[in-house]
């Protein structure tokens, strides 16, 4: 069946009266609530993004412990000389060679072996450093700082075995 175009018929009026989309004060409504719910979210996804942040580190300072301490008292005493950052100390490549030692860290730089290091007017015997490197920053959130203190000791940055040291990078001492 063909239909011309002289038989199509206009629709009534009464089919677009009121039709014309959302009013204005809907669309705000929504932009409002949809404000709130992300005014709410970002907090929670930060605080969330933090801890996991902390978590892992806090877990890499633990596993890196251990394998010190197991050389320690294999051969007497800690690795020799300070390592770069990133890089394992001499002699711990079989300690860490499956650990995260060589990788980022979810603060920025990279962890280093610090024997003998002098953090904030103090020496300690065998610490392990987060260092930055280059353009790779750690990052200068206190907050995460503290929140990875509470993970590992005490929740004060300036006493227990995780402080921050030298241009406020974080260390975790071994033996004082």
């Amino acid at each position: 069946m063909r239909v011309s175009p002289s038989s199509i018929r206009p629709l009534p009026d009464r089919f677009f009266r009121g039709a014309h989309g959302f009013t204005f004060l809907e669309v705000s409504v929504v932009v409002v609530i949809i404000s709130v719910v992300a005014a709410l979210a970002v907090p929670i996804v930060k605080q969330a993004s933090r801890e996991a942040r902390s978590t892992t580190v806090a877990n890499d300072l633990r596993i890196f412990s251990a394998a010190l301490q197991t050389y320690a008292r294999e051969r007497g005493d800690w690795p020799a000389g300070n390592s770069e950052p990133g890089v394992f100390p001499p002699g711990m490549e079989g300690y860490l060679r499956t650990t995260n030692w060589a990788r980022r860290t979810p603060l920025g730089g990279f962890y280093t072996w610090s024997p003998n290091t002098l953090q904030q007017g103090q020496r300690y015997r065998a610490a392990i450093a987060i260092a930055s490197v280059g353009a790779d920053k750690i990052s200068s959130d206190r907050a995460q700082f503290v929140d990875l203190d509470r993970k590992l000791d005490d929740g004060i940055l300036d006493t227990g075995q995780l402080r921050l040291g030298f241009r406020n990078q974080p260390f975790y001492v071994l033996e004082p």
